[in-house]
């Protein structure tokens, strides 16, 4: 098991993307080759030199991102924020692969508080599944990004 765990870390120390299904990590090294390791044989995955953003509520001159509620959910969310002065906002909602499956528009939105509905359907009118799913909302020239699950 030792010659695993060395295995993941060089891996993990030469790699582009990873990503985790239920019972697989994914892992995509530079030369687009994609290494896949049992979940079930992983006893420790050492991660060096990551860089990870901090989510906080973030707050610029125009635009504000409150955030999601409820937070997890089964069914709709209200994706909440508050713009400085009217305008279009669209909000783009990903899966955690990065893949865009829906966006919300709020044309000519009045300043400050305003919420938008998300009812957990993707762009193909489907039901997404239960995972974790990120939002960005675009107002003018800023963008901010959340994260939000989706339980069933």
């Amino acid at each position: 098991m030792k010659n695993l765990i060395f295995v993941i870390v060089l891996i993990l120390a030469f790699s582009l993307n990873v990503k985790a299904q239920s019972d697989t990590l994914l892992i995509t090294l530079k030369n687009n080759q994609v290494e896949k390791i049992a979940v079930s044989q992983i006893q420790k995955i050492q991660f060096e030199n990551v860089t990870a953003v901090a989510e906080r509520e973030q707050t610029t001159s125009n635009l504000i991102t409150k955030g999601n509620y409820p937070n997890p959910f089964t069914e709709q969310t209200s994706i909440e924020f508050e713009i400085a002065e009217s305008g279009n906002v669209v909000v783009t909602i990903f899966d955690n692969s990065g893949n865009q499956i829906q966006s919300l528009e709020c044309k000519e939105c009045q300043a400050g508080k305003n919420t938008l509905q998300w009812n957990c359907f993707d762009k193909n009118n489907k039901r997404v599944q239960s995972g974790v799913y990120f939002y960005e909302v675009r107002f003018k020239n800023e963008v901010q990004t959340r994260k939000m699950l989706v339980i069933k």
